[in-house]
């Protein structure tokens, strides 16, 4: 995975599957870039105060986005990601409730903005998916992120409702575009972020995976196929 910090984003890292939940502030430039298969066009992400921008394997802007919502609401990148199983990036925003995703597949599906009835039948204007830009509307907006390219789903921190209180992660899941479970973080007075995240399979295929976070006494650790919390523990496994 090649997705960095930007704007006020966090340091992440992916090694055996970890990522870590901790805002820092980082200067604008190259966000996340995307390596497809030999012979493709690659792609990359950068960032400058308030816009997003998508290049080609020359240099060459292909979009130039602001970074607003879709009520005109203006932010920052909080982090992206590339995640090559979906041919995708996948952007965080800082201080705005939405979350994006941008295609790099000429065979995406088009974008449908608003509600529509049936999809299928046409109903609604569509955009085109390929280079297209997909929002997700979250319930508050996120100061923290990670992502693991392997599972469908991001995880994102909200920010506790009042200083030295519980902060909240949320999983969202990309394919339908909402928030699956929410998942209680410790409160800490120099961070209500700081701590590691880890993910791992624990079953055959990647068929089942199990994700643990910080808590007050160690980890707690959840099932990913029903966010249930499995156990409390001093270590993660």
């Amino acid at each position: 995975m090649t997705g960095l910090a930007c704007g006020w984003g966090l340091a992440l890292w992916v090694g055996a599957a970890s990522a870590t939940l901790a805002a820092t502030p980082a200067d604008a430039g190259v966000a996340a870039s995307f390596q497809p298969a030999e012979g493709a066009i690659p792609y990359t992400l950068a960032t400058r105060p308030g816009r997003l921008l998508l290049r080609d394997a020359t240099g060459r802007v292909l979009r130039d986005w602001p970074v607003q919502d879709a009520q005109g609401a203006r932010g920052e990148v909080l982090a992206a990601f590339d995640a090559p199983r979906r041919r995708s990036f996948v952007v965080a925003l800082s201080g705005l409730p939405e979350l994006w995703e941008i295609s790099v597949d000429p065979a995406a599906e088009p974008i449908f903005d608003g509600l529509v009835h049936d999809y299928r039948m046409g109903e609604g204007l569509a955009r085109p998916g390929f280079l297209g830009l997909r929002r997700s509307r979250l319930e508050r907006p996120w100061v923290a992120a990670f992502f693991d390219p392997r599972v469908p789903w991001l995880v994102g921190a909200e920010a506790p409702d009042a200083p030295g209180g519980a902060a909240t992660a949320v999983v969202l899941h990309l394919d339908i575009r909402r928030a699956v479970a929410r998942l209680p973080l410790p409160a800490s007075a120099a961070s209500p972020l700081a701590g590691t995240a880890l993910w791992w399979e624990a079953g055959s295929g990647g068929a089942r995976w199990q994700l643990a976070l910080p808590a007050p006494e160690g980890w707690a650790v959840y099932d990913t196929a029903r966010w249930t919390l499995l156990r409390q523990a001093a270590g993660p496994r």
